[in-house]
Order: C-alpha cells, then structure tokens, then sequence
C-alpha cells in the first residue's frame, strides 16, 4: 500500500480559520475546505466523502490538489467555462461580422462557405455543430431563401394568373364514371 504524504503544520487551524469567515465561501468552497480539514484531522477517505457529499476519487483529488498547488485550489471556480471553444468571443464576433456584412449586401450565405472560412481562421477542421452553436450565440437564425425555379417566367406567371379559372372542377362525365 503506499504511504500518504502528510499535510503541512497548521493545516487543521488554517482550515479553521478559513471556515470563520464561511459567509465569504460558496457552498463548494466550504466543501472543499471541509474536506482537506478532515483529512488532515485523519479521517479516512471513505468517512470524508460520506461527510461532505463527494465521492471517494473527489476526496483524493481534492488532497492530491491541494498538496501540489496549495490553498489557492479551494477557492477555485470549478469546471464551467467555455474550456473548447475554436475561437474567441472577439474572433466570433469578427467571423461573424465579416459574413453579415456580405448578407447586408445581398449575397447569399451557405454554412458550407461559412464552415470553409471557420475552418481556415482556426486551422483545424471544425464538426457542423460548432459552427451552428457559434451562430446561435450571435442570433442567427436558419433563413431559406423562397424556391423559385430557375428558368420561371414572371410574365407567363401572371398571364396565367390572369387567364385560368380561378376554381376548378372536373368535368361531370368523370364525376358520374366515378360514382355512377
């Protein structure tokens, strides 16, 4: 089994003290601090972790931190964050820009375009999915320009339009066939 690597002289008052002035703690905080407090005190992990409210491999990660890197780990956010972003917030802001711009002036916008130029400003390519979130972030929207079949006539549209009866029926022979 290995041996453990014991705290430091003081660790048990400092924990204390830190835990005086809990109304300045988060409730993680006051976790995390708890947790080193009783480890230091000798409790078992399995005991330490029934008490906080952690699992047994938080307990140990929770030493092993605070062994290496000191205090300054029991004051630490936690996980969040946007830890895999592809770019900045400013390098969005700018990605986007650039393509509102060319929107403004009429030009069709594609997300294969879009992921092309994404994929060389972060030199990596990037799944669809990124690229959808970023542009949800910066409040786009899904837009599909109206089908409109490339060789319509307008002209022959509303000749039509003006000609045709405007409710059909079929003729009576067909409805008696059918029915009759």
């Amino acid at each position: 089994m290995a041996t453990s690597i014991p705290f430091p002289e003081g660790t048990v008052e400092r924990m204390d003290e830190l835990l005086a002035g809990s109304k300045e703690l988060s409730a993680r905080e006051h976790a995390r601090v708890m947790c080193i407090r009783l480890l230091a005190l000798g409790w078992e992990a399995q005991d330490v972790a029934e008490a906080v409210g952690l699992s047994r491999s938080s307990v140990y990660r929770r030493k092993t931190e605070y062994l290496s890197e000191g205090e300054s780990t029991l004051s630490t956010d936690g996980w969040g964050g946007r830890r895999g972003g592809v770019l900045t917030p400013e390098q969005e802001a700018q990605f986007v820009a650039h393509f509102e711009d060319a929107a403004r002036e009429g030009q069709l916008i594609t997300a294969a375009a879009m992921l092309s130029e994404l994929e060389r400003r972060c030199g990596e390519s990037p799944d669809p999915s990124t690229l959808y979130r970023i542009l949800a972030r910066h409040g786009w929207r899904k837009v599909i320009p109206r089908p409109r079949h490339p060789q319509a006539d307008p002209e022959r549209q509303e000749a039509f339009k003006e000609t045709s009866q405007h409710s059909w029926r079929p003729p009576a022979q067909t409805i008696l066939a059918h029915y009759g």
